[in-house]
């Protein structure tokens, strides 16, 4: 064979580097997209006038549960 051949540990470090690659642009976009998703919930719940707390079902009612 004419053509370059990497040897066993060259191509795994390279296989290495771009799994580690493609793991931080993912982690990015995941990262991103829930910064996102937060000020969108967030502009939610201001055009809405709820408080902290108020915004939050669940945490309300076993607020609630916890009064009684």
């Amino acid at each position: 064979m004419g053509g370059f051949e990497m040897e066993g540990m060259t191509y795994l470090a390279i296989a290495y580097l771009g799994m580690i690659l493609g793991l931080g642009i993912w982690t990015w976009t995941v990262v991103t997209r829930s910064r996102n998703l937060q000020l969108r919930i967030k502009a939610l719940e201001d055009s809405l006038g709820l408080g902290e707390f108020e915004s939050d079902i669940i945490t309300s009612e076993v607020n609630e549960s916890d009064k009684k």
